[in-house]
């Protein structure tokens, strides 16, 4: 029973270690620009990769952007490693990097480091592109300033 649990344990490992070392290099898909350019969108691309902590912090970011954004702009990952060509090309220095490039392949911006939602809603505003409501989700309702209830005989205290 004792010989079983450690080879239980044994192989437990080898497959976690093999997993991992198949996991780290896998890589992602590799970008064809000119492709992209093609659908005459916008497109904001961000450089980085998957261990890098900044980039990790950027992802679901740029998923809300990417669902704002949808069928105006496209707002894509690069791999840095599947695509050292683009990293090349941007002439990337650090990780990460957004470029926003106009629907004619220009670029119009570039970030190195991260970016906030506001940040990106800016760039793509002055862009000219309006982002579009999470499809299903209502529009949320401005926020309204609560009033404390008027204090009777306190000066200005009376009706509103």
């Amino acid at each position: 029973m004792r010989r079983r649990m450690n080879l239980f344990i044994i192989c437990a490992i080898i497959l976690g270690v093999s997993g991992l070392i198949s996991h780290t290099h896998a890589t992602e898909p590799k970008i064809n620009l000119q492709a992209l350019m093609t659908q005459r969108m916008p497109v904001l691309l961000e450089f980085g990769r998957g261990w890098c902590i900044p980039c990790k912090y950027m992802k679901p970011i740029l998923d809300d952007m990417n669902r704002a954004y949808y069928g105006k702009a496209l707002v894509m990952t690069v791999d840095m490693d599947a695509n050292k060509d683009l990293v090349r090309d941007f002439r990337i220095r650090m990780m990460p990097t957004q470029v926003f490039l106009m629907p004619d392949g220009k670029e119009f911006f570039r970030n190195e480091g991260t970016l906030e939602r506001e940040q990106i809603a800016m760039v793509f505003s002055k862009m000219g592109i309006a982002s579009t409501p999470a499809q299903g989700a209502p529009p949320s309702p401005a926020p309204q300033a609560v009033l404390p209830p008027p204090i009777p005989g306190y000066p200005g205290g009376g009706a509103r």
